[in-house]
């Protein structure tokens, strides 16, 4: 008789109460950030071309490869696989769950797109190999945490706190412009993560124009990050102003404080100190010789919570949205519809 008043009053649920479509999402995203950082890992220790094969790694299927007695690039390579394959798996395991917890036709479509954005993101992966060609690399990097960062907004639209939140009759013109404030900062995070990205692999070309390309995203990386700190330090004051996602801010806050210090740390560790600081402090040359190992930590933790904060900017850009007028579920990215920026 228990079971039979769980079962419902589950089904008297609204679709997006339904808690199994709201765990998968979750599962996905905590999947996903370590296969984001891991994918840093790969790229901090060189071990993108470990194996010259890709859907198997040194001819055997990847699954069945002795991953824990490998070693080196190998076992750093092919944990990045097994990784992608867990979230693939997950991705089946959300929109099978969407379907049975009968969720609206959004958060369907959502799910769906999740799917293949992993598919899509698992093929990238396999041309980087494929091909060789660290243009692919480049593009890899940048669309996985894109992915994390869709994978966090389907655990927002999924939460109960959406289906809880209600859109204002008359949204006051402070949540319009907290809304419009959280789309340009998940613009600008993004962006300031894709050079990012840029500059990690221009670094490693060997092909006309590589050098140039190193330069101009290295001073765009900088002033972008800037903006960054700028806008997200106004996205919080105008979220504790109007109630909206105050712990998202606050947690926004000190990740920034920890991205200042992995990026200048990862800045020395790699290129030393510019020039023009070196004529008053002369070569700080003892940080090059830190271990390899210090080094891609300080490297891959940089890029991990540069795809954690674009995260959380989606997650409060949805929030803020979803307050002032979001009637059906709109994509994570700063050209959203013009419902959201009305």
């Amino acid at each position: 008789m228990a079971n039979l008043q769980s079962m419902t009053a589950t089904s008297k649920l609204p679709p997006t109460a339904r808690p199994w479509p709201h765990r998968w999402g979750w599962a996905l995203a905590c999947a996903t950030f370590p296969l984001v950082w891991w994918g840093g890992w790969v790229v901090a220790s060189g071990s993108g071309m470990a194996f010259r094969d890709w859907l198997t790694s040194d001819g055997v299927a990847m699954p069945l490869y002795p991953w824990l007695s490998s070693a080196g690039d190998k076992f750093i390579e092919h944990g990045h696989r097994l990784l992608g394959m867990v979230a693939g798996l997950l991705s089946i395991a959300l929109v099978v769950s969407a379907y049975m917890a009968g969720a609206r036709p959004a958060v369907k479509r959502y799910a769906w797109l999740l799917l293949a954005g992993v598919i899509a993101q698992g093929v990238l992966g396999g041309l980087r190999v494929v091909l060789d060609q660290r243009v692919a690399a480049l593009i890899h990097g940048v669309t996985g945490p894109l992915f994390f960062a869709a994978a966090a907004g389907f655990v927002v639209v999924t939460s109960r706190g959406w289906e809880q939140s209600r859109t204002l009759a008359q949204p006051a013109a402070a949540d319009r412009k907290l809304t419009r404030l959280a789309i340009i900062c998940t613009g600008l995070t993004f962006g300031q993560l894709t050079l990012g990205v840029v500059v990690r692999h221009s670094a490693l070309m060997i092909r006309d124009g590589s050098a140039a390309l190193f330069e101009a995203a290295s001073y765009l990386h900088a002033l972008t990050a800037v903006a960054v700190i700028i806008y997200l330090t106004l996205l919080t004051v105008r979220a504790w102003r109007t109630g909206v996602a105050k712990r998202l801010t606050m947690l926004i806050q000190l990740l920034i404080i920890a991205q200042f210090a992995l990026g200048l740390t990862t800045w020395l560790f790699k290129y030393g100190v510019p020039a023009w600081v070196a004529q008053y402090t002369g070569e700080v040359d003892y940080l090059n010789r830190e271990a390899e190992s210090v080094r891609a930590l300080v490297v891959t933790g940089h890029g991990a919570a540069g795809s954690l904060l674009v995260a959380l900017t989606v997650a409060v850009a949805l929030y803020a949205g979803r307050r002032t007028g979001i009637r059906r579920l709109t994509l994570p990215s700063l050209t959203a519809s013009g419902r959201v920026l009305a």
